[in-house]
């Protein structure tokens, strides 16, 4: 090892500090590992992620949109008479991802195979949105919540809905 002088001040003397030099290992680990051949441990990137806050929507697009609160309220309705079977998931194709919108179909079909639907009758149950939580995320992006009263029992449900194309679009439900 070699050393070497370093003096910070003129004034002082040189103290001495050893050189550090970089040693490739001989026997190196990869950086990629697999699960199995072919299948990477890391998974990719999915095409569909965007990055909130890179590049948002355009300002005055999102002045011509309607209001959020009143807006998920209608849509949590709308997205509950679907899940049970009461309204054609079709009719949210416009303001509820596709995704999403297969997700809530399934449930719907799910419902109406249950062993409990067999003894309800074909009445449809009415909902009342009772409250309408909405938190901006980011320029375009909001996360809602909205809980329905009617039937038997309370039902939650949350909502995100990202500005596109002048409307909103509901890119995750979850209900409850």
């Amino acid at each position: 090892m070699s050393v070497r002088t370093i003096s910070e001040n003129p004034d002082q003397s040189p103290t001495t500090a050893p050189i550090l030099r970089l040693v490739p290992p001989a026997d190196q680990l990869p950086l990629e590992w697999e699960v199995s051949p072919g299948v990477p441990a890391v998974p990719g990137v999915p095409p569909a992620l965007r990055i909130v806050g890179d590049a948002g929507p355009d300002p005055e697009a999102l002045i011509n949109l309607p209001d959020p609160r009143r807006w998920v309220a209608q849509l949590a309705r709308a997205v509950s008479e679907v899940s049970v079977g009461e309204r054609p998931a079709s009719q949210l194709t416009r303001w509820v991802s596709r995704d999403q919108l297969v997700r809530i179909a399934a449930r719907a079909d799910a419902m109406r195979r249950h062993p409990s639907a067999r003894n309800q009758p074909g009445r449809p149950q009415a909902r009342t949105v009772r409250a309408v939580r909405v938190c901006p995320v980011a320029p375009g992006i909001i996360e809602a919540s909205a809980v329905l009263v009617g039937g038997e029992r309370a039902q939650a449900i949350a909502i995100r809905i990202e500005a596109t194309a002048g409307r909103w679009l509901a890119t995750a439900v979850d209900l409850r």
